[in-house]
């Protein structure tokens, strides 16, 4: 007598089955712990019908092959034959995403309990599962890096350097964009923008160049991420469709999608582009930032996915999409890779400096690239050893441009340069977006948000002593402007350049007369002891 084969269930059936699981209690109140301003519809549809039965083998079999692939490349000696210049920017940018996945999970906990539908939730609560393990993958790739590369100083103080860098925070404040505020707003944010645009340039196009590099751990994690990202794009579109139910909802969509637009574009672009164009020793890629920003952000976002919601009755504006591409044009991500390589004592990673092969590709790419940007490029390669006592940082800041109070980074286009006074203290900002998103948001930027004033006037060697940006033997500098073993510059060194930091918000507002840039209240920020976040991030009483 054969055995009778178990009937699978339909995954509809199942799906309908598990939607009838939801109940709205009717014994209390329950409390509002994530307001929102939308109206929120009773019927929504979860488009990918997710099923943990189905989910939980697949990516069971996904995350071992991601696992194997770390001990297969240290069989390989991947450590030792990829570029070392691309394993150093690999210390914030491992950091970055990671804080990212882990604000990914707290978003999804917000709309489990803001939007009371049993059929978003239970995708939302896939998507959570989703994000606790890409956050342990990548914390596994940081390890693997630390135990492996060349040199691992930087890996060992992880989250520490990311909060006390000032380009990492800017990181964590665009980033707190998905657990900070409206719940629906931060699930546009993360789901419609950030994974539906964006990672398929830091997910894709990034281990792309990662290869090209001769790194291979990178690419078989991140890609691994990107292949749930199908899922975390679907949750998106069902979220937005069920609040576009309502007509009342109609503007908040249009002006919650253009400010999560920019908020990722003023962070994630300059930051990916600098990853991609600056740090990369193979030069075969045939593609410009530009080029990946077009192919992946404007064709197969804006124009694919944005501009069809006109048919849904939305009215997106195009402005802030061409703005966003104008400012790449114009240089955006070129200019603050030298604010960055400029102020190199001041990070946790090591830099390399351009070649020759490096400035004929980015003639080639961008044509005129050397005219503009060469002498800096020059003056950069001639200053990396410490027997010169001399750094770029020395007359930099002097000049710098000021700090955005919104994105945190630095206002590089000057044209583009807004500022206004609030408090009788004078806010500082990249571009009027920027400034829209502070103006419109009341109370959600507030703070010690500016990090060079609360250095304004100290001594660089005693900055980077504060920041703990020290290796083992207590002097010697983690970020150095080389990646050779000897001549390394050490916190005497620093002192011996005599650079003292300069606030750029400061110095504006003083050269303009405007009332004073600087935010910094004494005693409030202690990096080197116990950092407080919340002023990085927003106010803390909107978490």
């Amino acid at each position: 007598m054969s055995a009778t084969k178990p009937r699978r269930r339909s995954i509809t059936q199942t799906h309908e089955r598990i939607s009838q699981l939801g109940w709205d209690p009717t014994y209390h109140d329950p409390a509002v712990r994530y307001p929102t301003r939308y109206q929120l519809p009773k019927k929504a549809k979860d488009p990918m019908k997710h099923i943990m039965r189905e989910y939980l083998p697949m990516e069971l079999e996904k995350d071992e092959r991601v696992y194997g692939g770390f001990d297969a490349a240290v069989r390989a000696d991947m450590p030792n034959k990829a570029s070392e210049r691309w394993l150093e920017i690999m210390k914030p940018f491992v950091q970055v995403t990671n804080y990212a996945e882990v604000g990914a999970a707290r978003c999804m906990s917000m709309l489990i309990d803001a939007i009371p539908n049993p059929e978003l939730r239970n995708g939302y609560h896939v998507q959570m599962v989703d994000e606790v393990r890409h956050t342990g993958m990548q914390m596994s790739l940081a390890r693997w890096y630390g135990k492996h590369s060349p040199d691992p100083a930087g890996w060992h103080i992880g989250g520490q350097g990311m909060q006390r860098d000032f380009i990492t925070s800017a990181g964590m404040n665009m980033l707190s964009h998905f657990i900070v505020g409206d719940p629906i707003q931060c699930a546009f944010t993360l789901q419609v923008v950030a994974e539906t645009a964006f990672t398929n340039v830091a997910f894709v196009a990034l281990p792309d160049v990662a290869a090209r590099n001769g790194d291979f751990t990178l690419p078989t994690t991140y890609l691994s991420v990107q292949s749930d990202e199908a899922r975390h794009i679907s949750n998106g579109y069902a979220t937005l469709l069920t609040v576009l139910q309502d007509d009342r909802n109609a503007p908040l969509i249009e002006r919650d999608l253009q400010q999560a637009f920019w908020i990722n574009h003023a962070f994630l672009d300059v930051f990916s582009a600098a990853v991609m164009e600056y740090f990369s020793t193979e030069r075969t890629d045939n593609e410009s930032f530009l080029d990946k920003w077009d192919r992946w952000i404007r064709d197969d976002w804006y124009r694919a996915y944005v501009l069809k919601l006109g048919q849904l009755g939305l009215n997106v504006p195009p402005d802030m999409f061409e703005r966003a591409r104008e400012r790449i044009v114009k240089g955006l991500h070129h200019k603050v890779a030298m604010f960055g390589f400029a102020s190199w004592p001041l990070h946790f990673w090591r830099f390399d400096p351009l070649t020759e092969k490096d400035f004929e590709w980015f003639e080639r790419k961008y044509p005129g690239w050397y005219d503009e940007y060469g002498f800096f490029w020059e003056a950069f390669a001639e200053l990396t050893d410490p027997a010169e006592k001399s750094l770029l940082l020395s007359g930099f800041l002097a000049d710098a441009p000021p700090m955005c109070w919104t994105c945190q980074m630095p206002g590089v286009v000057d044209e583009d340069q807004v500022h206004r006074v609030v408090d009788n203290k004078t806010r500082f900002y990249c571009s009027k977006e920027c400034c829209w998103l502070d103006e419109s948001n009341p109370g959600r930027y507030t703070g010690d948000r500016n990090w060079f004033d609360r250095y304004h006037g100290w001594e660089l060697s005693e900055v980077v002593r504060h920041l703990g940006f020290v290796r083992e033997d207590g002097h010697t500098c983690i970020a150095q402007p080389h990646l050779h073993d000897d001549k390394r510059w050490t916190l005497a060194d620093l002192k011996a350049a005599d650079v003292t930091i300069e606030s750029p918000n400061i110095n504006t507002a003083k050269r303009l007369g405007l009332p004073t840039g600087n935010h910094h209240v004494p005693g409030v920020h202690t990096f080197g002891d116990d950092p407080l976040l919340a002023d990085m991030v927003g106010d803390a009483t909107l978490l």
